[in-house]
């Protein structure tokens, strides 16, 4: 989850960078989540763990130079090989580790959708040993069965191409990867404002029957299935007000500030600064961003990876531009400034 000017930088490296250099924290001990379940969290989005009967399960692998010290998580529960790499999306802070763990198990498998390969394999530079074994079209994949059976699903475009979400029906575990993390709105930085209330609403419907029990965000919380259906109203309704201040002609902070009058979603509009998310900005603040970078749609305007990452929105000829204020990074200097309307 990352901004899209480092993701940028770090594929033009190879995806080289340490999680440690960009001033992550580092993984963090093993927590257990249900039966044989577990998440590391720490040196860049959460690693799912999944004690299998042949082997072991990774769903995400951190920044690069995270192999090491996940592997070394994972014996303390388990003396299992690592058979299965499983990766949510392109960004380097969910699959920057792959590489190690592909050298200590030469044949485990990788697996993701065929548009995140096609997202890793623009980079100029690319780290071939992070590229998938196996990839899947369409929307769904299944592996294993019985106990052991993992299900992964692509409802659509969100916080990238080619998102992936994992669902454990034996432990009722969801895995949402940076579609839903820190319980925030969702980082876009390839636009998509409509596209991730479609995309959420989409996922819901079709594990709904599930039993599904621990959503485990992409960074950070370990969520329930009420906090889901909570994030897909707050999408939506992000959406339907930006929609509703774009189409009165008011600048989109009012659009945030209608949805502050719901307390339901007061915990998605938190003003702190998440755990691991010291880099970046508030849940309020991303609120904002979303809805800056649903007026860009809505007008028909380029995105833009400033709007995206919290720069503020000109004004233009279709509507009023943001206050800089909204997204600015607490104690930080205010992005550059654009022509913020009343």
């Amino acid at each position: 989850m990352l901004g899209r000017a480092l993701l940028a930088m770090l594929v033009a490296l190879g995806l080289a960078t340490t999680a440690s250099a960009q001033g992550l924290p580092p993984p963090e001990p093993i927590e257990k989540v249900t039966d044989n379940v577990y998440k590391i969290f720490g040196g860049g989005g959460n690693t799912l763990v999944v004690v299998q009967d042949k082997g072991v399960v990774l769903v995400d692998t951190k920044m690069p130079g995270n192999g090491e010290a996940i592997l070394n998580e994972v014996k303390k529960v388990t003396d299992k090989p690592v058979v299965t790499i499983i990766n949510t999306h392109s960004h380097p802070d969910h699959l920057g580790s792959n590489d190690y763990i592909r050298q200590q198990y030469p044949d485990v498998q990788i697996i993701m959708h065929e548009n995140t390969k096609a997202e890793l394999t623009r980079g100029p530079q690319q780290n071939p040993a992070v590229l998938p074994t196996r990839t899947y079209t369409g929307d769904h994949l299944t592996l294993g069965e019985g106990a052991d059976r993992v299900e992964i699903f692509h409802t659509g475009k969100g916080h990238t191409d080619g998102d992936s979400f994992v669902v454990l029906p034996s432990s009722g575990v969801l895995f949402m990867g940076d579609v839903m993390a820190w319980n925030m709105a969702p980082f876009l930085p390839a636009g998509g404002a409509r596209e991730i209330a479609d995309e959420v609403e989409k996922l819901v419907a079709t594990v709904k029957d599930m039993n599904i029990r621990y959503v485990i965000e992409g960074h950070g919380h370990v969520n329930t299935w009420d906090g889901l259906e909570r994030f897909a109203r707050f999408n939506r309704a992000l959406i339907s007000e930006a929609r509703a201040a774009y189409d009165r002609g008011d600048p989109p902070g009012v659009a945030v500030a209608e949805l502050q009058k719901n307390p339901d979603f007061a915990v998605l509009l938190d003003t702190n600064i998440k755990k691991g998310l010291e880099y970046g900005n508030t849940p309020l603040a991303r609120a904002h961003m979303n809805v800056n970078v649903a007026y860009a749609e809505f007008a028909g305007e380029p995105v833009g990876f400033a709007v995206a990452n919290g720069g503020p929105l000109p004004a233009t000829d279709k509507h009023k531009g943001s206050d800089p204020a909204d997204t600015a990074a607490p104690g930080r200097p205010n992005p550059p400034a654009g022509r913020p309307g009343g």
